[in-house]
């Protein structure tokens, strides 16, 4: 681990925690109050002080995060560049006084989340407004960090050209934050937020970079940017849906009910995260079928959004944001398949292999077959399986959940196919992970599974197939990196 964590991935850390953070703590922007708001409608905003601390928790987080970046990022360019140039010191600056600014507008945020109620109307508007204006305050010394980074960038070639003026361009309209602040227009606090998310974007991108690219090609780099953000962004929200599967109408895409549904959701998210995540240094060759998993996995679930976009708020963040993923993912992966091929392959030389044990072509056959048929039925007629099973199945959520099976059912049956033994460890990662996570939420709301025969039924299919995936795992050897 040492070793992997060098200065540069560092700081590719910094980058994509300051990301998933700013992401948890602005999932109501759309909705969020702004300088013009009353009163009323800010105490509205903190009226549930649970999601308050954990969205006030996630932005100190991400500020933390931010210097994390900013210092390991500038150690960076400070290797790459002239030792007599002052752009790495001019961007070490505005990256911390950039977050320490903005850290005085999340103490008046705590003080709101701790409780509007018994704050007078004018120091509710006040505390919301230092708030929002250090953030617009804080622009311009973001500002300087965006040109610091990029012009040394630049000099030294440390980061690719493209992100480097990124980085430039991000940087002008953010000098001029400052006069939304003072003239308190709506119109330039939402062109600020909008810069905001601009320069999220190029900190993802800056993040993937320094964290995957380093000796990488391009299509074998987007490869393993799609698996870390599937890791990324499928094992917070599983998490969060497992822990609190009741509120996913404020977290999740949209209101996912029964309970043991949600948290089903959240096992499959967490299991499947940790297998693409295990899948990572692996080459094309051995995590093809994964990524065929991820095409119908993809396709299948923009679809099922696609038949049922009225169970949607598409004035929520959340919404919105699902939609767009879904179907970015899609072209990724299908691009993914078709054009991202090992040395060996390409030349039409796969080489031998040693064969799959007969009970484990068998195993992954099996899974194959009948996680095809229940995802077929699952996709066909959802609330068809609301009896025997120990939970209910509305159609968007059935849908989504024969989604899940038949990533299972692709991926397992893509290694039965291949009948490679030294292909078929990914596939082994996710038989053994992705019902142990279904299991996990079965047993967080097993007292919501009824009928009890068929609770049991259920999660013995569940540990069953894990236990199998394990053994798998045991018996498949390592894959080589590439």
């Amino acid at each position: 681990m040492g070793q992997w964590l060098t200065g540069r991935r560092l700081a590719g850390v910094g980058a994509l925690g300051y990301v998933l953070g700013v992401s948890i703590e602005n999932q109501e922007v759309l909705s969020a109050p702004n300088l013009s708001s009353s009163a009323a409608e800010i105490r509205a905003n903190y009226a549930d002080p649970a999601f308050g601390t954990i969205t006030a928790t996630a932005g100190t987080l991400a500020l933390i995060a931010f210097v994390l970046l900013a210092a390991a990022l500038v150690t960076y360019l400070r290797e790459r560049a002239d030792g007599s140039e002052p752009w790495p010191t001019i961007a070490l600056l505005g990256g911390i006084a950039s977050p320490t600014i903005a850290a005085s507008g999340l103490a008046a945020d705590a003080i709101l989340v701790a409780g509007t109620g018994g704050i007078g109307d004018d120091l509710t508007r006040s505390l919301f407004h230092v708030q929002v204006l250090t953030r617009m305050i804080a622009g311009p010394f973001l500002a300087l960090f965006l040109i610091g980074v990029g012009i040394s960038a630049l000099r030294s070639r440390a980061l690719p050209r493209m992100l480097c003026w990124y980085a430039l361009a991000t940087a002008l309209p953010l000098l001029l934050a400052p006069i939304a602040a003072f003239n308190q227009e709506h119109s330039l606090e939402v062109i600020v937020s909008v810069v905001y998310a601009a320069n999220a974007l190029w900190v993802f991108l800056v993040g993937m970079w320094l964290v995957l690219a380093d000796g990488l090609d391009p299509v074998p780099f987007v490869r393993r940017a799609a698996f870390l953000l599937l890791a990324i962004a499928a094992g917070s929200i599983g998490l969060a849906l497992v822990a609190a599967p009741r509120g996913t109408g404020q977290f999740f895409a949209w209101v996912l009910r029964p309970e043991p549904l949600a948290a089903f959701a959240g096992g499959v998210y967490i299991g499947s995260a940790t297998a693409y995540a295990l899948s990572l240094p692996y080459s094309a060759r051995q995590v093809r079928g994964l990524v065929a998993g991820a095409v119908v996995l993809s396709v299948s679930v923009f679809i099922v959004t696609l038949a049922h976009t009225d169970q949607f708020d598409f004035d929520r963040l959340q919404a919105i944001m699902w939609l767009i993923l879904f179907a970015a993912f899609s072209l990724v992966t299908i691009g993914l398949l078709a054009f991202d091929r090992d040395s060996g392959e390409r030349s039409g030389r796969g080489g031998s292999a040693e064969p799959l044990p007969g009970w484990l072509r068998g195993a992954f056959g099996a899974v194959a077959v009948f996680g095809a048929a229940l995802a077929l039925f699952l996709w066909i007629h959802p609330g068809g399986l609301t009896e025997p099973s120990p939970f209910a199945l509305p159609p968007l959520g059935g849908g989504f959940a024969g989604s899940w099976v038949a990533l299972l059912a692709t991926v397992c049956g893509w290694a039965a196919a291949r009948n490679r033994l030294d292909e078929s460890r990914p596939a082994s990662y996710l038989l053994c992970l992705l019902p142990a996570g279904a299991l996990i939420a079965g047993l967080r709301t097993i007292d919501q599974l009824d009928p009890a025969g068929a609770a049991i039924a259920y999660l013995a299919v569940l540990a069953v197939l894990a236990a199998v995936g394990g053994a798998a795992i045991a018996r498949t050897p390592r894959g080589k990196a590439a």
